[in-house]
């Protein structure tokens, strides 16, 4: 009888230990089950695939007026051809945007877009400045090189955003940080084909530049500057 007690009670204290062991894994799967539907992680990663986004456009053609020789002619050319010369001269032969201008910032606007520019005074001692080895001129500011001007800025591009039917999109600096001396009496917006295009023409002087922006439906950015 004894050796009879002695198995039922070893059985019984394996199949504790057995079933204890199964509440724990199950457990463990349930918190682990947490974790990969983290709603908190997928937004995070969708954030970071959003910040990846670097100037891929699909390729396309557009309608422009090509100056050439104090003549003009309509043509129609994709991408490849409008970065082939930093001395393009053209426009782009769509529709303008209505533009309102301000003292430091100009809204290009249509039925269901506006985009809008802010421009602020440049401030040398917030700046990181570096000069040429063998003058005092300006190299870079900021690591991007110096367009538009010799010395110390006057102004720069300092927002940039799209109210899209009401939706509020901000536009990430590194596409226009280094836009010093914008000048917004030379700057227009056109729609084509689910397409902003942004043209500006910068500095007043002679270190004048041209910049073209793509914005596609996705909110991908292409930019071309063109400095003679």
């Amino acid at each position: 009888m004894r050796k009879d007690n002695m198995r039922v009670l070893v059985s019984l204290i394996v199949f504790i230990i057995c079933f204890s062991c199964k509440e724990k894994k199950e457990e463990i799967i349930d918190i682990e089950n947490k974790t990969v539907t983290d709603t908190h992680q997928t937004l995070n990663k969708e954030d970071e695939k959003q910040k990846l986004k670097l100037q891929e456009l699909q390729e396309r053609f557009y309608h422009i007026k090509l100056y050439d020789d104090e003549k003009s002619r309509d043509t129609i050319v994709g991408f490849d051809f409008l970065e082939s010369d930093a001395n393009l001269d053209y426009t782009f032969d769509y529709e303008p945007f209505i533009k309102r201008l301000y003292s430091d910032s100009i809204s290009l606007y249509t039925k269901n877009i506006e985009i809008v520019f802010h421009k602020s005074k440049f401030e040398k001692n917030k700046a990181k400045l570096t000069y040429d080895s063998d003058s005092l001129n300006i190299t870079q500011i900021d690591n991007h090189d110096v367009i538009g001007t010799e010395g110390i800025p006057n102004n720069y591009i300092s927002k940039m955003y799209l109210d899209l039917s009401n939706n509020h999109v901000e536009i990430d600096k590194r596409y226009f940080e280094d836009l010093y001396e914008p000048n917004f009496d030379l700057t227009e917006a056109y729609y084509y084909d689910k397409e902003i295009i942004i043209t500006m023409g910068n500095s007043d002087g002679y270190l004048g530049y041209n910049v073209t922006f793509f914005i596609d439906e996705e909110l991908n950015i292409k930019r071309i500057i063109y400095i003679p």
